[in-house]
């Protein structure tokens, strides 16, 4: 009788034993870790980024481990952070920027998918081959605001201008191409565009202050720069002169730009959380997804911009939001 009792005690161990080891494999098998670098920021980016994993389970402290990288815009720091994830062996990176980006690519396996948001250009920059498909272990969300979307938002807005500057970062490609591109179409419409290239906040300031009498309006783009403080500054300089600035940039109206077609960055977050989701718990490969763009932009209006300016808004733009 004994015998049987230390037998049945012997066995309940043992299935108790292999229970909480089951249960401790299936809780392991279903965490997930992501090394997060954000270059410079953007954390309503980041939140709409949280807010799509928490929504389909994957939840911050209780299955999901992450890994924060504050490089604050240093190349060097963005190497360090990319090096430390490929160590850690983390099961995801989500990146923004095309800079920040492109560093990651570099050092991660091809193995650890990326997820990337608020990269402008990723096919042309050459982080994936194209939206459709990325031919690599990346996708994510950019974002772009069609170029002819400026072009009419400022022919409305201020019909007669003739003269406008660009300001946007020098060598940096995206910012680049966006310059190129609304110039051309820019000169189409009859206007005269003056290149800026600053490489600093610093000459942001100079150079805007050189055109005091010279443009109708300043024009911002989606670089680095004018996201890392330099729309601020040219603010400052444009409120002096009286000069409107067409902005790339939701912080940049917030901050007191006068209007722009923007993208939302916690949309574009939230965007990209969806495809995280969509790897981490149902194994998609990034070469089976999509990138994709926030349509339709919103047109972003600084009323109280808008009106030291005196400026009207013509009630025939459609999807403006307005912010004092």
């Amino acid at each position: 009788m004994k015998s049987i009792f230390r037998w049945l005690l012997i066995s309940f161990i043992t299935l108790v034993g292999l229970t909480s080891n089951l249960t401790l494999a299936t809780e392991q098998a279903s965490m997930h870790t992501i090394g997060v670098s954000v270059w410079t920021g953007y954390p309503n980016n980041l939140k709409g980024f949280k807010d799509a994993l928490a929504e389909s389970g994957v939840i911050e402290g209780k299955n999901l481990k992450i890994i924060y990288g504050k490089s604050a815009g240093d190349k060097q720091k963005q190497t360090d952070i990319a090096q430390s994830f490929k160590q850690q062996q983390v099961d995801l990176v989500y990146t923004l920027t095309t800079t920040g980006t492109s560093i990651v690519k570099e050092i991660m396996p091809r193995s650890t998918p990326i997820v990337f948001s608020i990269v402008t250009y990723p096919a042309d920059s050459g982080l994936i081959d194209s939206f459709e498909y990325s031919g690599n272990n990346l996708v994510g969300t950019s974002n772009f605001v069609p170029f002819h979307l400026y072009v009419d938002l400022l022919t409305q807005v201020l019909p007669d201008a003739k003269r406008v500057a660009i300001f946007h970062r020098k060598g940096e490609p995206n910012s680049q191409i966006q310059a190129v591109n609304l110039s051309r179409l820019l000169r189409k419409k009859g206007i005269e565009v003056l290149d800026q290239q600053p490489r600093d906040i610093a000459q942001v300031q100079k150079m805007a202050e050189l055109l005091a009498g010279k443009v109708d309006a300043f024009i911002t783009t989606t670089d680095t720069l004018m996201q890392g403080g330099g729309e601020k500054r040219l603010i400052k300089v444009a409120q002096k002169l009286k000069m409107p600035i067409l902005s790339s940039n939701k912080s940049g109206v917030e901050a007191g730009s006068t209007f722009g077609p923007v993208a939302d960055f916690y949309t574009l977050g939230y965007m990209s959380g969806k495809m995280a989701v969509e790897i981490l718990a149902n194994k998609v490969k990034p070469t089976k997804m999509q990138s994709k763009l926030h349509q339709p932009p919103m047109i972003l209006v600084n009323r109280k911009n808008l009106d030291f300016l005196e400026i009207n808004m013509p009630a025939s733009i459609p999807n403006i939001k307005y912010v004092d």
